[in-house]
């Protein structure tokens, strides 16, 4: 195995940090519903990635079901209610597991959540104390999060129903994880094959990147924020750009948008099965701490 320099593991240290998750209030109760789907919506307060999502399991179903929803103006208040600018739905999902995402949006942008475990039988969403606007943040830049509804289940319509707010309503609870740069792969994960990787940082458009994966997600402590990779030969490997081949455009620029594509070619070897990656990437700016100034989640696959 190739040892790890000093050097090597104050470079990587540098480029520590993490996703975070939306503070949202503490429990209140469970509202049980065979149609109604609860949730929150806020204006984004900075250019910022959706990278996961949960929902409190109370009643410990089993299952969570989530949907994101960026709305063109403010959501209407109930009665009123309407439709559009569906993004993201995931239903049946495990509730002990954050469901991964990958959700960019600008600042004064709507985001709508709706989250709620159950099945198309009856949603249970887990709403917080006390009622009305509950002041939480993203990655830091203070944003209210209001009450946002949907009479519907979301089971049944896949994520899109009609919507509503009522800001003094109470406040549904989903676990909202944030990062300012997003990363998603897509692939078989089979030796000989490719995994595409794609880059999104809006707020970083024209910046370059550095990419690494490694065999473990760490993490690496710096101060109170980590790095969701691990010190090991792989991640050495990756960054060192000794293999461009296999460790494709992991090191790059963004273009004016923030966006960029890099590529993992797997080797075409067996005994490779079975292992698994996690892959993150960070931008650089002198000024910024540490010279970085955008940090992605973790991308994890399994070799099959």
């Amino acid at each position: 195995m190739r040892i790890v320099t000093a050097a090597a593991v104050l470079f990587l240290a540098g480029l520590a940090g993490a996703q975070t998750m939306m503070p949202i209030p503490v429990f209140g109760s469970t509202y049980s519903s065979a149609s109604h789907s609860r949730g929150f919506y806020f204006q984004a307060p900075i250019d910022f990635t959706i990278v996961g999502l949960r929902v409190p399991d109370e009643r410990s179903h089993g299952l969570q079901n989530v949907a994101v929803i960026k709305p063109a103006a403010k959501p209407p208040a109930y009665p009123t209610t309407t439709t559009g600018g569906y993004l993201f739905y995931k239903g049946g999902e495990p509730s002990s597991t954050i469901i991964p995402c990958n959700l960019s949006f600008k600042k004064g942008e709507f985001v709508g959540v709706l989250g709620a475990c159950g099945d198309a039988t009856m949603m249970y969403s887990s709403y917080g104390t006390p009622s009305g606007p509950f002041l939480s943040h993203v990655l830091g830049v203070a944003t209210s999060i209001y009450r946002f509804g949907s009479q519907t289940n979301l089971v049944v319509v896949q994520g899109q129903g009609a919507y509503y707010c009522i800001d003094t309503g109470t406040v549904s609870r989903v676990e909202v994880y944030v990062a300012a740069a997003g990363l998603v792969g897509s692939g078989t994960g089979a030796p000989g094959t490719t995994l595409r990787f794609t880059l999104t940082a809006p707020a970083d458009g024209g910046l370059p990147y550095q990419m690494g994966s490694s065999f473990g997600n760490g993490p690496i402590p710096i101060d109170t924020r980590r790095l969701g990779l691990s010190v090991d030969s792989l991640l050495v490997l990756s960054v060192a750009g000794a293999l461009p081949a296999v460790f494709q455009n992991y090191a790059g620029k963004l273009d004016a948008q923030g966006v960029a594509q890099a590529a993992l070619a797997i080797p075409n070897l067996p005994a490779l099965k079975g292992l698994r990656i996690y892959t993150a990437y960070v931008t650089l700016l002198a000024t910024a701490p540490s010279g970085v100034a955008s940090i992605s989640n973790s991308f994890l696959f399994t070799i099959q």
